[in-house]
Formats: C-alpha cells, sequence, structure tokens
C-alpha cells in the first residue's frame, strides 16, 4: 500500500448509484502500456472521448458557441443559463476545496494544492456581479450534488482519486477558459473581466507554462501501477458526471435547441 491511504472504495450508497448512472455496462478495464507511462499520458488517452463528448454536450454547445436571439431578450435567457452553470461549478469546486485537507502533508499535496485549483471564490465573484447573490445550496441539481458527494467520498475513503477530479476540472474548465471567458465577455458586452473572474483566472499567457506545471506535478506523484489505473478509472467517471450535469441543466431549458453546433475547440 502506498502513502496515499486506503486504495479501494467500500461499497456505500453513493458508490453504487454512480456507477449505474455512469457505467449501464460493466466498464472496461483501462489497460497500461507496456512499461511505465506518466499519469499524464494515461489520463489523456484514457479520457480523451468523454472529454471530447462533455466539451461537446448540448448545454455547453448552445451557452458558449451557438449565436442567440439578439437583445436584451436574448441576454438575459443566455445570463439565466451562465448563472445555473456558475453555480453547478460553485458547488463542485467548494466540495474539492472542503476535501483539500486530508492531502495535506501527503505525496498528493504538490498535485491537488495548486493555487490555480481552488477556484470557489472566482464563482462567487461571479455570482455576485451577475445576480447579487452567490448562495448555491438550493440551485444544485440533483446530478450536481451526487457528482460533489462523490468527491467527499473519495476523498474520505481514497484520496489519491481526488487528482482524477482535478484533471477533470483542469480540461473541462481551466484549460478552455479564456475562449469562454472570451465568449462571455462578447454576448454580454462585459469590461475585460467582469463576470469572468473564474474563467480568466489563468490568463491565457500564462496557460501553457500552468499546463507544463501541472502535468510535471501528475508525473511526480508517488502511485502504483493500480493506484494509476484506479485515477485513469475515476477521471472517465468525472468527465461522465459533468455531462450528466450538461444534460439535466439543458433539458428543457429555454433558448436551447438540439442541433448541430458549431465546433468547441
Amino acid at each position: 500500500m502506498s502513502a496515499t491511504g486506503t486504495l479501494r472504495l467500500p461499497r456505500t450508497d453513493v458508490s453504487a448509484r454512480v456507477k449505474r448512472l455512469v457505467e449501464p455496462e460493466r466498464p472496461a478495464s483501462v489497460p497500461l502500456a507496456t512499461g511505465p507511462q506518466p499519469l499524464s499520458v494515461l489520463l489523456a488517452e484514457g479520457t480523451a472521448k468523454l472529454a471530447e463528448q462533455a466539451e461537446r454536450s448540448l448545454f455547453i454547445q448552445s451557452l458558449f458557441f451557438d449565436a442567440w436571439e439578439g437583445g436584451l431578450y436574448g441576454q438575459y435567457v443566455r445570463a439565466q443559463h451562465y448563472v445555473s452553470h456558475l453555480r453547478q461549478l460553485h458547488t463542485l469546486y467548494t466540495a474539492f476545496e472542503t476535501a483539500l485537507p486530508r492531502v495535506m502533508g501527503t505525496t498528493l499535496t504538490t498535485a491537488l494544492l495548486l493555487p490555480e485549483l481552488r477556484l470557489a471564490s472566482t464563482l462567487e465573484s461571479d455570482l455576485t456581479y451577475f445576480c447579487g447573490d452567490a448562495r448555491t445550496e438550493t440551485f444544485a441539481c440533483v446530478e450536481t450534488r451526487l457528482h460533489a458527494e462523490r468527491i467527499r467520498e473519495v476523498s474520505e475513503d481514497a484520496p489519491h482519486l481526488l487528482v482524477a477530479h482535478a484533471y477533470a476540472r483542469c480540461v473541462l474548465d481551466v484549460f478552455a477558459g479564456h475562449r469562454r471567458a472570451q465568449r462571455i465577455t462578447d454576448a454580454f458586452e462585459l469590461a475585460e473581466g467582469q463576470g469572468t473572474s473564474f474563467y480568466g483566472a489563468v490568463p491565457e499567457s500564462e496557460l501553457a507554462a500552468f499546463r507544463v506545471r501541472f502535468h510535471s506535478r501528475l508525473d511526480g506523484l508517488e502511485l502504483d501501477e493500480d493506484e494509476a489505473r484506479e485515477v485513469v478509472q475515476e477521471a472517465r467517471m468525472a468527465f461522465r458526471l459533468h455531462s450528466l450535469v450538461c444534460d439535466e441543466l439543458a433539458r428543457g431549458a429555454t433558448g436551447i435547441v438540439d442541433r448541430p453546433h458549431t465546433d468547441a475547440r
């Protein structure tokens, strides 16, 4: 057993429900290539398809890449969806940050305690800008609450799996942040930085350096082969859970229509 803590998760109600939602069939094992491979490479290769599916979800495509009806009504509807999106993210980042004290002083610290991953306060700032109220508890959908509970669960029973959730959030939020910040700035005719503190947390000029630093810290973790495989599988689950959240946000949402969308990449 490594210094990261308990390797196997108990079969809790949350674990069972998550598996039913994101793995309707028995999941295939995540193979590791012959010989040692960096964890960042294993994660990228093992989650590429699911990450792309999450990026191309109807809600994300509609919110950030579609042309909306002009005028105040179009801006109002889009703002409603953007605020709803931020509220879900606030719930997830709060759960993640609440879990961080559990890894203090462990070998996971270097990868999980990066300031670029602690973004709950920037989400609060953006929510306050748009609606003057950063409260989120009553606005988190069922899938978001399930996702947050999964983060809390792994933090207690297998903290090395927090790495998977940190990786998923980087891919979904941080690495694409500057493009999304610009879309929101243009859509609402905002001054630079207004309402987009979250997506602008890592400036575009610093993004490449942050990516290198984050991958380097992932690759420096002291995980054995089984733990690395579990991190990749958990990351796949994190992307699926994110897609479920987006599906729920899109369901019946005003102004969002299922149609071909502009490439999100």
